[in-house]
């Protein structure tokens, strides 16, 4: 797969700022970042502290992320971030992130375009990407049936080879991965970065998603997971 940098544009109307890649889509606006929902059975889906939803827009199937403020200050400013540089808005940095992570062949999801609009102080951001097809969380796949033993070799050597690249995700959990025919992906990458310095962070990463798992097991009666599945996960991360 080629990427190229030289089709990544930049259009501004008016106080709205959008990023996006020339080879996906032609002259997007605003509407792209309204769409109505592709059909019922693809109804808004929560990413991290996030909406996703699920359209079609010059023939691309695609998924709309609107971010959203968490904790106590989410009442008061609901969806707005301050910021004075668009470059600095949560949608923008994503979009770059997501377009090194395709140079490099990592199995994430493919960035479209990102928004900014400006709002006084502050950007309210929106990231669209292509859906990935015939995909369910790994959350999911787990209230409803046990997995293969080869299939969590799979989940671990998947984010193996985000380490290998020293990428971190900022929220590893049980719904940030993809589980899709015979692939793995990870998605969501709001505050993901690399990091060059250390590999402790990487423990920690995979210490994240255990708890997620656990907690998942915790609040509902059927939630396919143990401590083998836990050993099978890393014995697929040690592989070389």
């Amino acid at each position: 797969m080629t990427v190229s940098s030289e089709n990544i544009k930049i259009k501004s109307s008016g106080q709205r700022h959008i990023l996006y890649d020339a080879a996906l889509i032609e002259h997007p606006d605003e509407t792209l970042f309204f769409p109505e929902v592709k059909s019922a059975d693809k109804p808004v889906m929560a990413i991290g502290r996030a909406e996703a939803r699920f359209f079609n827009y010059q023939e691309h199937d695609l998924v709309l992320k609107q971010y959203l403020r968490g904790g106590m200050i989410a009442p008061l400013l609901g969806d707005r971030y301050f910021g004075l540089n668009r470059e600095n808005t949560r949608s923008f940095k994503e979009f770059r992130l997501l377009h090194q992570l395709q140079t490099l062949e990592l199995p994430a999801p493919v960035p479209v375009a990102a928004s900014a609009e400006r709002s006084g102080l502050f950007f309210r951001a929106a990231l669209v990407t292509k859906e990935i097809p015939n995909a369910q969380t790994l959350a999911d796949q787990l209230m409803l049936a046990v997995l293969e033993d080869s299939q969590w070799q799979d989940v671990g050597r998947c984010i193996r080879q985000f380490h290998n690249y020293d990428v971190y995700h900022a929220d590893l959990n049980a719904r940030n991965i993809l589980l899709s025919e015979n692939k793995v992906y990870l998605i969501d990458f709001d505050k993901g970065a690399f990091r060059y310095l250390g590999d402790s962070w990487k423990a920690s990463n995979l210490a994240r998603l255990k708890r997620s798992l656990l907690k998942f097991k915790s609040l509902n009666q059927e939630f396919y997971f143990d401590e083998d599945n836990w050993k099978q996960l890393l014995q697929g991360y040690s592989d070389d």
